[in-house]
């Protein structure tokens, strides 16, 4: 069953139009009118996420 799965998902990747975000216009777009360019002040501050540790949930 993984095998069939795996080979679904590389199959149905082959076929996607946008494989890769930087390929992907719609992202594009969004860099070059909002977040002014890959790895800037703007998109650093807005897209990335810090770790903070949870306590486990209680069985």
């Amino acid at each position: 069953v993984r095998k069939l799965r795996m080979r679904g998902i590389y199959d149905h990747d082959e076929k996607t139009e946008y494989r890769c975000s930087h390929q992907n216009p719609f992202i594009k777009k969004v860099y070059t009118e909002f977040l002014e360019a890959p790895g800037s002040h703007k998109a650093h501050h807005l897209l990335h996420t810090h770790y903070t540790e949870r306590p486990l949930f209680m069985k």
